[in-house]
């Protein structure tokens, strides 16, 4: 499940692209940014993009919490560039949200689209959505194919 938001380019250098904070539950599995660059641009330099990841204890407000990812990258034309933290288990204890950052000190234009947010885990059932009954019913195709094959290879 992906929870985030999504702005699209079109901003000045050195400024914020865009940013959001998100709840973190048990089920908060990482936070992420992607960040895709304008398909064609010659000429201009390519933007450098960061995105920080801050952790937010309850309570705590926007830039007096825990940095828990600072990356710079440069964007490439047409380029998509993931960024991504994995949460610990000690981060999910002690933080309620994390706030997702995106800066450019670049030409912003050249940011066509920013997509961010957090992957959920989904817990799923056993065998494969059959309510546990997967194994068993493995089996049963197992060997009503191999009795197929034994009706076929036969002669008559």
């Amino acid at each position: 499940m992906l929870l985030g938001g999504f702005a699209a380019g079109g901003v000045a250098a050195d400024t914020a692209v865009d940013n959001g904070t998100v709840e973190v539950t048990n089920d908060t599995d990482s936070a992420y940014a992607d960040v895709t660059a304008a398909p064609i641009y010659s000429g201009d330099p390519a933007p450098n993009v960061t995105v920080v990841v801050e952790g937010l204890p309850n309570g705590t407000d926007i830039g007096n919490g825990t940095e828990l990812l600072n990356e710079t990258r440069t964007l490439s034309s047409g380029s998509v560039e993931s960024y991504e933290y994995a949460l610990t288990d000690d981060d999910r204890g002690n933080y309620t949200r994390v706030h997702i950052s995106v800066t450019s000190s670049g030409d912003g234009s050249l940011i066509e689209s920013v997509d961010w947010g957090v992957i959920k885990r989904v817990s799923g059932g056993a065998g494969g959505g059959l309510g546990g009954t997967g194994a068993s019913t493995g089996l049963i195709m197992a060997a009503i194919a191999l009795l197929g094959a034994i009706y076929l290879s036969r002669e008559d």
